[in-house]
């Protein structure tokens, strides 16, 4: 049996992107390369107690040989994989029972509930190409997923390092992504099939948290963290696809912002030289996002249910239909930002930063150990929860621009504490970790009202003018259902002692990271 560490990238691609990246030089051994059949069955049991222990357990059909394959998921690109060439149509469970699955194969009832859950079918060229001291296999497969009545096109390159430097893979998928517009995926055929089987595929994402504990490295829960933001990122890049926008749009921008507050927590100890553009890029896109979803949030949560309850209200439709097309309007220029090379390029290099940028080498200083997780913890949420709390001090005293600053705060200490579920799941801190999230999750919330009811009436006023002189009318029933909506928020007063209630019990729970 083969076994070992895999190290891939995959990057998707449209027909043109295929064919623009096989007239890249570097693939000149590929273009004539004669696509091979594969088909391959993924094995689970009913409730998927496979995947759930982080296992792949497929068997591939080639040219007539069985190839059985197990896969071990981990928290960045490098997988366990052990394979090997065996003489049946369905898994050898007592061959796969020789790797690490073994453990969960010694269940016999549960192997008796071992079944197919999924397919795929997929035409793969492949070749090894010689970069920057590296061979790299490039593989491109084209084909589709198959659970039961669903299916799902496959249309994908993938770089695998057989040998060399890491190095030479990352340098490889830079100069192949600057010939052709591939879109960088961490969404593996078998979690496509999992979720097309379950139904879910193409729906927008939540994140998945990312798995911790309190005794392993700062470095390795930064990477950790990291990933599961970019892959909730590259989840919803398909329910974009699938007629569901509005909350596509929310849950990448979502993804987004945890990623920008674990890079601000981690700071210390990833901050390099490649930090401050991927901060900034990272901003931008968030921009993109934000301009988008303020129109969607003014739509479904404030235009669309007064419509609802005062559907002859004067102005009022005129104004919605307005504002539906600037929402049009943004959607097209988010999806021209997102499907650009820049785009592309930052998630690409975000990916290559968190698995090998210039903060990964950082010497530590003689006589100190690395820091864990837990240290690090204590210390940086210290400190953001000693900031909150000065910056709330009276709170009913302060001007919105630094009640905004607040709220900014409180936001970003519940996301950066908001990684650690499990881990305050696993300690003694369960009971704080969720009375301290919660609750600045209402102080994020009641400032949050106030800041959009001043953005909302701006925007409003601004709409219902532009609506009015692009129509060359000066009907005042527009400006009259603007105000009027303007008007309709929460008493200013209520929302900041709402703020200040839930902050000070924030602040009055214990720390759960002193329990971890």
């Amino acid at each position: 049996m083969h076994g070992g560490r895999e190290l891939e990238l995959k990057f998707l691609a449209s027909s043109a992107g295929l064919e623009a990246a096989l007239e890249a030089p570097l693939l000149s051994t590929l273009r004539s390369a004669r696509p091979v059949g594969q088909l391959t069955t993924y094995f689970d049991t009913p409730d998927q107690e496979i995947r759930k222990a982080g296992f792949i357990l497929r068997l591939r059909e080639v040219e007539g040989r069985f190839i059985q394959t197990v896969k071990q998921e981990g928290a960045g690109l490098e997988r366990g994989e052990w394979e090997e060439i065996i003489d049946a149509h369905e898994p050898d469970l007592d061959r796969a029972a020789l790797t690490p699955l073994g453990e969960l194969l010694a269940d016999e009832d549960l192997r008796k509930r071992i079944g197919p859950a999924f397919s795929t079918m997929v035409d793969r060229r492949k070749a090894e190409v010689s970069f920057a001291r590296a061979v790299v296999e490039v593989a491109i497969d084209e084909g589709e997923v198959i659970a039961g009545e669903a299916k799902a096109p496959i249309r994908e390159i993938e770089l695998e390092l057989k040998s060399g430097r890491r190095s030479g893979l990352f340098s490889l998928a830079r100069k192949l992504t600057l010939a052709a517009p591939l879109n960088l995926s961490l969404i593996s055929k078998s979690e496509r099939g999992y979720r097309l089987a379950s139904g879910v595929w193409g729906a927008p994402v939540k994140m998945t948290p990312p798995h911790l504990n309190a005794t392993m490295s700062a470095m390795k829960a930064f990477g950790a963290i990291a990933h599961s933001c970019l892959r909730q990122i590259m989840l919803n890049a398909h329910a974009f696809q699938n007629g569901q926008e509005v909350e596509a749009v929310h849950q990448t921008r979502v993804a987004i912002r945890r990623l920008r507050a674990a890079m601000t927590l981690f700071r210390p100890l990833i901050a390099d030289s490649a930090y401050p553009a991927l901060t900034r890029e990272l901003k931008w896109l968030s921009g993109q996002l934000g301009a988008t979803r303020d129109i969607d949030v003014l739509l479904t949560e404030t235009v669309q249910p007064a419509i609802a309850r005062e559907p002859e209200a004067p102005g009022l439709a005129e104004l919605a239909a307005f504002i539906a097309a600037r929402q049009e309007a943004s959607r097209s220029a988010l999806h021209e930002a997102m499907g650009s090379p820049r785009s592309r390029k930052l998630m690409l290099n975000l990916l290559i930063w968190v698995e090998d940028g210039p903060w990964r080498g950082k010497p530590v200083a003689e006589g100190t150990r690395v820091e864990s997780l837990k240290d690090l913890l204590a210390r940086r949420l210290s400190s953001s929860r000693k900031k909150l709390a000065a910056m709330g001090e009276n709170l009913a005293d302060l001007p919105e621009t630094e009640l905004h600053e607040v709220r900014i705060r409180a936001k970003k200490l519940r996301y950066q504490a908001a990684f650690f579920d499990a881990l305050a799941s696993e300690g003694k801190g369960e009971k704080r970790f969720y009375r301290f999230v919660n609750s600045l999750e209402r102080v994020q919330e009641s400032l949050g009202s106030i800041q959009d009811a001043q953005a909302t009436a701006a925007f409003l006023e601004e709409q219902a003018r532009n609506a009015v002189n692009e129509a060359k009318s000066h009907d005042p029933l527009v400006l009259f259902a603007a105000g009027r909506l303007a008007g309709s928020h929460p008493d200013r007063d209520t929302l900041v002692a709402r703020a200040a209630k839930a902050l000070d019990k924030a602040l009055a729970t214990k720390p759960f990271w002193k329990k971890l």
